[in-house]
């Protein structure tokens, strides 16, 4: 390892796990909010690079990034397993050189010089907007310094988004680099990065940008950071980001030249934790190889064996696959000659890449780099070259591949070509065993340690049974061959005598058996141990062998079959070249080297090897001569029975003297001559033999022969061996005629000239036979297949499970059924399970991905692609499953045939749509045809059908509950017939006890189900049926409609049976609904005729559409059987398109590789991937889907058949199941799991993706409701209203409560403590299911319903939700009109009062039983009221009266104080506890007035400031009218600057402001049409003091709104002439009368309204009906182009108006100053163009418009004609269908007529229409409108203060609240009340409410207030002494200075005295006494004294 590094990064892929989802329609429910998990997180990278070694290498990881490993583990989870196979570079990116000696350095990777810059604080970074200025860095400057990069640091504060449900969510930022030259005027470089993810915690990020070589400059350079992504101005969102500083970056130049290295970049995760080991493939030294060297390659020419080592013959040899050669380019070879070794050697190097270990160590003996630098001339290259074809196991004469046996591992290195094509299969080859044809000896090895050269060498070479050794002035190798023929003869006569030893070694040294290891690639390159025994060796029959086990450790040697074949040589060279033979011979033998195969012929005692001798004399070279002349010198000698008493042909050797060559013949056993010297007593020592045939060494056979050449003929002196061949064949090492051994010593005796040879015996067949493989048992230590194959794909089924908790709650658990197809894998596995919630899920519509990004999808649901969504993930691929040969069928017809007139049970017969259709292409017929003995012998079997049958007696549970079960199962049926023409397929019409099969048999439509053949022998056109995809789709949502509803589906069901339409949770039967589906060019609907009582939908649809298998994807049946999707016969884009297939919805596809296996019960698991990628430019349901179509390859045409889904936010993490296998507790929506299998060698299959949508229960909504209402007696309350709301218990649905909610449609106020004022806003209470009655019913009672002022005008309202416990089920609803008690309460009578000082006192008396109680029992209360002035005691003038007091009733007096001196009405009516008021009103007319006691200290007048109205001059004498309407600019808070460059106003600065007031009569006057506040400022009276605050405010309500302000059209039309006057006529519409409910029981309750003078219908909500007569009136309409914002205001029309000086207008349709609006009001004209506007008809009171809306457009003014009568008339009843009697009418400005007269309408036909008019409660005289009692209310409020303004106010002039009385509490205001309190300053509110706006203006005429306090009395009388007297007068508490007066005591009368005032204040008095006769000194003799009276307050 080079070099690691860390540095901080980002994770974003943390999978999440969301919360529930509402779902779609229908509402939701409410749920508990939801977070998403922290997701950015401060996660290293982790930089490694490793040097691989000396260089250059030919290529590093040649496969791709499979071929590394991580701590012995597959990286599938890093790279793009099922894309383009490469890095996933958001976890995993590697960069590699080779060595070279000008590579470049690695980006990224390796040593850097930083520089870090920070600035002094971090820098917030902003984009601007709604007022937030943008915030960045503008053109900072770096160092001057060439800087190869520039790396910034950001932090991000906080990131996540907070939705009003309280969700926390995710949320993005983004940034941005900009990079300058050093003048800030040059773009050189940019760079940008968003983060989406939630924290909140700090997170810190960085951006790094490379400089580009041409724009490095030493000045440095200057940069801009900016925020991209928008400031969010939702307080929710958090988006905070900044940047820290940055690092300036220097490259380190060292690129490690001639070193070839890789880096790894891998982001941390828990799966890969701490600092992995890396494992790479690398394909080694680039090296000299021989110029003729022709390797096999692959197809971009990189040199490759696997398309070579394959089966020598077969579908997958090299032959029939092809292969490429390095000399033959890109062109495919298919000859079985595979020519390695090109031609003749010329000697010359080229270099390559190569693993045959001789030219690796000729390239460490000549390199010199890393070499010995040995030269060429110093090297027997010949012989290397013939070792290397030796190695390479190639012929030696024609270089042509001839492989030795082996077997193929499993891996890639035995690959035939266009095999194992996937990206799974990168790894993969021919299955482990599978017998090959391969190299004989290959060298993959890292040479890392020192040692002694030759001794490395020696290691190399002994991998191929070789050595290396100095002979003859070269370097040479020795090797171990087969095949050898002998260099030298050796036999007596150049033996030297007694010299010859002949040595064998011990039985106990025999090798038993090998522990042969050996790198295993498929194990991790680790090594792996075999071990085999020499034959026999285990058989338990040698019971006394010695056992001899050797272990080897082979080094570079990584292929089992090349360590086994080692392992057999070595047994057997331990058992069979046990013999060694040493002598010595002569300097001649100096020429043999260690390895040479030498023949030795010599006879001993015991030693036997051939016959040897000289040539005795020359032979001729004619033809037909072959005498040999032999001599033969040693015992025993030539004897004729050696060449007649053999069995065996007789061969002779013969090596010549002059040239070394070996010829060996087979001579002629009767041409032979022998003769006899003098040196032999016994037989004959000459011969003359005739050799007949001469082995050819090249051709390896025995040519005839007759004459000898030129080159070969034996001459004198020659050495010749003689024997037997043991069988003439073209084994030439049988021969007897010598003994065969090889050198190992070559020794010279210096002294002597001799040298002494050392040898080992040489049979050839040792060598022979290793080559051949034999698989030895036992195979200990390896695996029967190799840990490198990956696993299958597991097939399971997620199916969401509701399951009952105790408490009775239902939650939904994921069940899975796993299986995986293990055919053909054996290695254990475990399956990894993972679990998505995506935030939403949506059907995708359409969409057209052809493996092309960015491409346009749109989806069903338009609200899934709001807010933040990615990343988002088309799903439905991955994962899909299918029966292969199955056959979905829907069967529309069933009956019974063939019943022999009655007499047969019959077959039954059913019609099956498409069936003639199906065709088998692989057998070229009928699919029931393809097993028929006649056309296809080898095949045999019955045709099934498989169909439905209600096997169960009654269904269990109810659809989507609890333990749900349904009657139908599946039958399997034998065919007894088939018509293929008419769709026909018969079946036995079994008998079953009595119960014919046909009667189990469900009604048609359904599906049946045939299936395919499936015979491996038969896969002519590798076509297949699959089944369909089965799905159900549901929508919900709610029906608010009475008429038909129309429920879209995006899917296409192919029968309404297949159709379940749920209506508030009851299923409609298909008679109830219509399904629209048969036209294509449209959606599928549902249209359902819905009634007024339906809430809610469900519809199901269960729906059969194509399989999701896309032309390019593949699919896996079981291990290894992957296919690739070649066409099918559903795409249009397919050459296989079948219209009439997809018309019937039947399926095929075509695999593009034929299966070898019977497919046969067999899934087809699609496991190609789902895109994972983002959605942009989105427009309503549509957008762009942006994805890697390298990492996700494959087409998505489907789209457009509705079978993917768009899933965002959607992330995986592990999850592991229950041992039931479950996962408990989904949350609602949609839930993807996904699964895969991982071998123990880390091998993991593709992913099975399988997702389902988790909804609540569908609880249906409650049956046979109603609400019961009764009355009872209260003992304190007298008549109350009881209601009960009662509807049968819901069984089987798992329904635990009931959640009954109630209210009143709306309530009075009728007193303090009515019992319903709680009622108008839902109270809701949970009812156990458990408290159900014996009839099944539940029942719910509310006691004290307040029914309202009157009878029948309130509805109560119920809304029953049945539960299981959090799950809601339908709502329902259900409502009662009330009645209550009717009967009137009698009113109270001698009603009186008068004033006692500040209080009013009102007495009364009641209506009494004679035994004195009252004659209601059950009134509650005497309501008072009061209006300014005389009035008289109408229910108008109580209704629009100030609410004064409510008393109990029983009490007859009641004491108030009074707030407001003058003169009022005081008015007064009884109400009982149901809220019936008595029918009259009794009332009382006083005056009261101010105690003379007390003084006015302080006057405020708030109308007319200028205006005294006590003895005083106002205190804010000089204020404008109404200060904090009309001077207020700031709401009451003081500004030094309020935006507009202008301060906040006194008033404001006081506190004082107003709202909703306009102003009437020159601002005298205040208006408001609604709801409005006046906050009078803080009166700061100057000291503190002990007073009472009198308020007096004149206000008063008036109607606004009649009978033709608000109204509704229910139908228009024309009259019929009535011949009666006052009778309306109309035959349309079914006639008036029935609309009216004239025989017409549709009409609810119709009826003559006493209230409200006319015909109504339903309850308070119903309708009230009259007929209107429009067009009565006509006027100058005119377009208003502006209006002023004055008093008056003035309007300028769009042209002349013709309006006159006193005309009355109404204006209408106005923006901006709306308050014109539908105004009645009066103008002048001062211009033809203009008008003013006023308020009353003598145009005294103008209209001010100072404080109204700016008019910003439209508007028109109407003059209309009022005055015209008859324009509307109410209904006094219907008379028949087609006429009804007209009641009172009226004028069109609401004033009656007197009578019902509408002429203009009955007399002539006329247009008219029936109005429904708005339902006020009137009260009134039944042709007025009094308006709704209780609508305006108003409240005085006060709070009061003893601090001075420094207390009171801050510093900025704003008040401190706190500083009230009761400051903490509504700011310190309370209710106003006359009395006596002590403050300093104090401030007023009044509040006025209008619930009815349109009913009543309400204005204030007068507003004043004053403080005032008794007046207080002082006397003291002291003496006088003739001095000015002082009297202290502070304990009076005077606040200015009294009134003062004297009187004098004991004064003599004749000389009266006058006292004068010297000075007084309200402190002291001072005052001195004179005369008075002549203003002299008093005397002080007489004893007079002085009383003093100072009067004040």
């Amino acid at each position: 390892m080079a070099y690691r590094n860390f540095i901080n990064y980002s994770n974003t892929l943390v999978p999440q796990i969301q919360g529930a989802k509402g779902g779609k329609g229908g509402g939701s429910a409410p749920r508990d909010p939801v977070e998403d998990p922290q997701s950015l997180f401060s996660t290293d990278i982790l930089f490694v690079v490793v040097g691989l070694g000396e260089g250059p290498v030919y290529r590093i990881n040649s496969n791709g990034p499979q071929d590394i490993e991580l701590s012995d583990g597959s990286i599938d989870d890093l790279i793009n397993i099922d894309g383009n196979g490469q890095e996933s570079f958001s976890k995993f990116k590697t960069l590699a050189t080779t060595g070279t000696t000008v590579q470049d350095r690695l980006q990224i990777f390796g040593e850097t010089t930083i520089t870090p810059q920070n600035f002094a604080s971090p820098v917030g970074l902003k984009n601007g907007g709604a007022g937030i200025p943008a915030n960045g860095v503008t053109l900072q400057e770096t160092s001057s310094k060439d800087w190869d990069a520039l790396e910034f640091t950001f932090q991000i504060g906080s990131l996540q988004r907070i939705t009003k449900e309280g969700d926390v969510l995710r949320h993005s930022i983004s940034v941005s680099v900009t990079i300058f030259d050093s003048t800030g005027s040059t773009v050189i470089a940019s760079g940008s990065r968003s983060v989406h993810g939630k924290t909140t915690v700090a997170f810190k990020f960085t951006i790094k940008i490379n400089i580009p070589e041409a724009s490095r400059s030493v000045n440095g350079y200057k940069f801009t950071v900016a925020k991209t992504s928008g400031d969010s101005t939702s307080s929710g969102t958090t988006d905070d980001v900044s940047l820290l500083g940055w690092n300036e970056i220097e490259n380190s130049p060292q690129a490690y030249p001639r070193t070839a290295h890789i880096g790894f970049a891998m982001k941390a995760s828990n799966e890969h934790n701490g600092i992995p080991r890396f494992t790479s493939l690398v394909k080694g030294l680039v090296l000299r190889v021989p110029a003729n060297y022709n390797q096999p390659t692959l197809a971009n020419g990189e040199i490759d064996w696997r398309h070579i080592e394959v089966p020598g013959s077969g579908s997958t040899s090299a032959a029939t696959a092809g292969y490429f050669l390095q000399q033959t380019g890109t062109s495919v070879q298919t000859s079985s000659t595979i020519n390695l070794y090109k031609g003749t050697w010329d000697g010359s190097f080229v270099y390559s890449w190569s693993q045959n270990p001789v030219w690796i160590i000729y390239d460490i003996l000549t390199n010199k780099t890393y070499g010995l630098s040995i030269p060429e001339k110093n090297i027997d290259k010949y012989r290397f070259y013939q070792i290397a074809q030796y190695c390479d196991a190639c012929d030696f004469t024609t270089g042509n591949f001839l492989g030795v046996d082996g077997i193929a591992d499993g891996s890639f290195r035995s690959k035939p070509r266009n095999t194992f094509t996937s990206v799974r299969e990168n790894q993969l080859g021919l299955t482990q065993g599978t017998k090959i044809k391969e190299r004989r000896f290959t060298l993959d090895i890292t040479i890392a340690d020192q040692a002694q050269s030759f001794d490395t060498l020696n290691g190399l070479a002994s991998s191929f049974r070789g050595a290396l050794i100095y002979a003859h002035g070269k370097i040479t190798l020795a090797c171990d061959l087969p095949d050898e023929i002998p260099v030298m003869v050796f036999n007596e006569t150049n033996i030297k005598e007694s010299s010859f030893i002949i040595g064998g070694n011990k039985e106990s040294e025999v090798v038993t058996g090998v522990d042969v290891s050996y790198v295993d690639p498929t194990n991790h390159f680790k090594r792996e141990t075999v071990r085999i025994d020499q034959l026999g060796s285990n058989d338990g029959i040698r019971k006394t062998e010695i056992e001899n086990i050797m272990s080897l450790d082979l080094a570079g040697v990584t292929r089992r079959s090349q360590a086994l074949r080692f392992a057999q040589y070595q047994i057997a060279a331990s058992r069979y070249l046990k013999r060694t033979a040493n002598f010595t011979t002569s300097v001649d033998a100096l020429q043999l080297i260690p390895g040479d195969v030498i023949s030795v012929a010599f006879q001993a005692s015991g030693i036997a090897y051939g016959f040897g001798g000289k040539i005795e004399k020359n032979s001729a070279v004619t033809s037909s001569n072959t005498n040999v002349f032999l001599e033969h010198y040693t015992v025993p000698s030539l004897d004729s029975r050696n060449f007649t008493a053999n069995t065996g042909a007789l061969t002779l050797r013969v090596i010549k003297a002059s040239s070394d060559r070996i010829d060996l013949y087979i001579v002629s056993k009767t041409a032979f001559a022998l003769s006899t010297t003098d040196n032999v007593t016994i037989g004959s020592d000459r011969a003359i033999v005739n050799p007949i045939k001469r082995f050819n060494p090249i051709t390896k056979v025995w040519d005839t022969y007759t004459a000898f050449t030129a080159n070969n003929v034996p001459q004198k002196g020659d050495l010749w061996t003689f024997g037997e061949l043991v069988k003439e064949d073209n084994n030439i090492y049988g021969a007897k005629s010598d003994k065969l051994f090889k050198v190992t010593q070559v020794e010279r005796e210096m002294d002597t000239n001799e040298v002494n040879i050392a040898t080992v015996e040489y049979i050839s067949n040792v060598y022979v036979d290793s080559d051949k493989f034999i698989d030895y048992k036992p195979t200990a230590y390896t695996d029967i297949q190799s840990a490198l194959t990956v696993p299958p794909v597991p097939a399971f089924a997620l199916q969401a499970s509701p399951r009952r908790r105790l408490d009775g709650s239902i939650i939904i658990d994921a069940l899975l059924r796993t299986t995986t197809e293990l055919e053909g894998y054996g290695i254990s596995y475990m399956t990894e399970y993972e679990l998505s919630s995506p935030l939403e899920s949506t059907l995708l519509t359409t969409a057209n991905l052809s493996g092309i990004n960015h491409q346009s999808i749109s989806v069903e649901h338009a609200n899934v692609l709001v807010g933040e969504i990615n990343p988002a993930t088309l799903s439905g691929k991955n994962g899909f499953t299918s029966g292969v040969g199955e056959i979905k069928l829907l069967c529309t017809d069933v009956s019974v045939v063939d019943t022999a007139s009655g007499t047969d049970t019959g077959n039954i017969e059913l019609t099956i749509q498409g069936f003639g259709q199906v065709f088998d292409e692989n057998f070229q017929c009928n699919i029931l045809d393809a097993n028929d003995d006649n056309v296809f012998g080898t095949l045999k079997g019955t045709d099934n059908i498989t169909i439905p049958i209600n096997e169960k007696t009654q269904q269990q549970s109810a659809l989507n509950f609890v333990g749900f079960a349904g009657i139908v199962t599946a039958l399997s049926q034998p065919i007894v017939g088939f018509t293929v023409a008419t769709d026909k397929i018969k079946i036995k019409n079994k008998t079953t006890d009595s119960i014919n099969l046909v009667n189990k048999i469900p009604d048609a439509p359904f599906y049946v189900t045939l299936n395919q053949l499936l015979d491996s022998r038969h896969y002519a056109n590798n076509s297949f049926y699959v089944s369909g995809s089965e799905q159900t789709y549901v929508k919900s949502g709610e029906i608010n409609s009475s008429d038909s509803i129309t429920i879209d589906l995006p899917v296409r069901p192919r029968n309404i049976a297949f159709v379940r339409l749920l209506v508030d949770g009851i299923e409609k039967s298909t008679g109830q609904f219509t399904l629209n589906h048969t036209n294509v060019q449209m959606n599928a609907n549902i249209v359902y005729a819905s009634s007024a009582s339906d809430s809610a939908f469900r519809a199901e649809v269960d729906y059969y559409n194509v399989p999701i298998f896309e032309i390019g994807d593949n699919v896996q049946s079981s291990a290894s059987n992957i296919f690739s999707i070649a066409t099918n016969s559903y795409d249009p884009a397919s050459p296989k398109y079948n219209a009439a297939l997809t018309a019937n919805y039947i399926y095929r596809v075509h695999t593009a590789t034929k299966p070898t296996s019977n497919l046969g019960g067999l899934l087809f698991v699609n496991i190609s991937r789902d895109p994972l990628g983002s959605v942009s430019n989105i427009s309503g349901g549509t957008g762009t889907f942006d994805y890697d179509t390298g990492e996700y390859p494959g087409k998505f045409h489907l789209a457009n058949n509705r079978v993917y889904r768009l899933e965002t936010g959607s992330e995986f993490e592990s999850v592991f199941l229950t041992k039931d296998n479950k996962i408990p507790d989904l949350q609602i929506g949609t839930t993807s799991i996904r699964a895969r299998n991982k071998a123990r060698g880390g091998r993991t299959s593709a992913y099975n993706t399988k997702s389902i949508n988790v909804s609540s229960i569908p609880i249906q909504k409650i049956q046979n409701g109603a609400i019961i209402e009764s009355l009872y007696r209260e003992q304190t309350g007298g008549a109350a209203v009881r209601v009960t709301v009662q509807f049968d218990h819901i069984i089987g649905q798992e329904v635990t409560d009931y959640e009954i909610s109630y209210k009143l449609d709306s309530v009075d106020d009728v007193g303090v403590d009515d019992g319903g004022t709680d009622l108008t806003s839902f109270n809701t209470v949970k009812v156990p299911a458990s408290g159900v009655d014996a009839d099944n019913k539940i029942r719910f009672t509310v006691n004290g319903v307040n029914r309202g002022l009157t009878s029948d005008t309130r509805n109560i309202v119920f809304r029953v939700v049945p539960l299981n416990k959090d799950i809601r089920g339908i709502q329902a609803t259900l409502t009662k009109s009330i009645i209550g008690k009717t009967a009137k309460p009698a009113n109270i009578f001698n009603f009186t009062g008068g004033q006692q000082t500040d209080q009013i006192t009102l007495l009364w008396s009641y209506a009494r039983t004679v035994d004195g109680e009252l004659a209601d029992i059950d009134l509650k209360e005497v309501v008072i009221k009061r209006l300014p002035g005389t009035l008289t005691n109408s229910i108008d003038n109580f209704v629009i009266a100030e609410d004064l007091v409510t008393v109990s009733a029983g009490t007859a007096r009641k004491s108030i104080p009074i707030d407001t001196f003058g003169e009022f009405t005081y008015l007064a009516r009884t109400r009982d506890t149901s809220g019936n008021f008595s029918d009259d009103v009794v009332a009382i007319t006083l005056v009261t007035s101010r105690p003379i006691r007390s003084s006015v200290v302080a006057a405020f007048n708030e109308d007319s400031p200028s205006v005294n109205f006590t003895n005083i001059t106002n205190t804010n004498a000089g204020e404008a009218n109404f200060p904090s309407f009309s001077t207020s600019n700031s709401g009451g808070l003081a500004f030094a600057n309020k935006g507009d460059g202008h301060p906040s106003s006194i008033v404001d600065n006081a506190n004082g402001t107003s709202s909703g007031w306009s102003v009437l009569a020159a601002a005298t006057d205040l208006l408001a049409s609604g709801t409005a506040e006046y906050i009078t400022q803080i009166r700061d009276f100057g000291s503190t003091v002990t007073g009472a605050i009198f308020v007096d405010i004149d206000a008063g309500q008036a109607v606004q709104t009649n009978w033709t302000d608000t109204k509704e059209t229910y139908i228009s039309g024309v009259t019929e002439v009535s011949s009666t006057a006052g009778v309306l006529k109309e035959v349309q519409f079914g006639g008036i009368g029935h609309v009216l409910g004239f025989s017409n029981t549709a009409v609810i309750s119709p009826r003559f309204d006493a209230n409200n003078q006319t015909m109504m219908s339903g309850g308070t909500d119903g309708n009230v009906f009259a007929i209107w007569n429009d067009g009565q009136y006509t006027g100058n309409v005119i377009a208003i182009t502006g209006i002023t914002k004055a008093s008056p205001a003035v309007i300028t029309t769009d042209g002349v108006h013709g309006i006159a000086n006193g005309d009355r207008v109404i204006i209408h349709d106005v923006k901006g100053m709306t308050q014109l609006n539908d105004r009645e009001l009066y103008v002048n004209a001062p211009s033809t163009t203009t008008i003013q506007l006023y308020t009353n008809a003598g145009r005294t009171a103008a209209l001010n418009s100072s404080g109204f809306g700016t008019y910003t457009s439209s508007g028109v003014v109407d003059e209309g004609d009022y005055s015209n009568s008859n324009s509307y008339a109410l209904i006094a009843g219907v008379i028949d269908v087609d006429e009804i009697r007209l009641g009172a009418s009226y004028h069109a400005n609401g004033n009656a007529t007197g009578g019902n007269a509408l002429a203009n309408i009955t007399s002539v036909a006329s247009n008219y229409k029936l109005v429904n008019l708005k339902q006020y409660n009137d009260t009134g005289s039944g042709d007025t409108f009094a308006g709704t009692l209780g609508a305006i209310s108003a409240q005085t409020q006060i709070r009061t203060t003893t601090a001075a303004d420094a207390q009171l106010y801050h510093a900025n002039g704003n008040v401190i609240i706190t500083q009230f009385v009761g400051g903490t509490v509504n700011d310190g205001y309370q209710t106003y009340q006359a009395g006596t309190r002590t403050f300093r300053q104090f401030q007023l509110k009044f509040i006025l409410k209008n619930d009815q706006p349109e009913e009543f203006d309400f204005t204030i005429d007068k507003f004043r207030y004053t403080i005032e306090k008794d007046t207080v009395t002082f006397t003291d009388t002291t003496a006088y002494n003739a001095t000015t007297k002082t009297i202290d007068i502070t304990g009076a508490g005077f606040l200015s200075r009294p009134v003062i007066s004297y009187a004098m005591l004991s004064e003599d009368s004749n000389k009266p005295h006058i006292v004068v005032t010297t000075a007084a204040s309200n402190q002291a008095i001072s005052y001195q006494v004179f005369k008075s006769s002549d203003g002299g000194a008093g005397s002080t003799s007489a004893g007079m004294s002085v009383m003093m009276t100072a009067t004040g307050v």
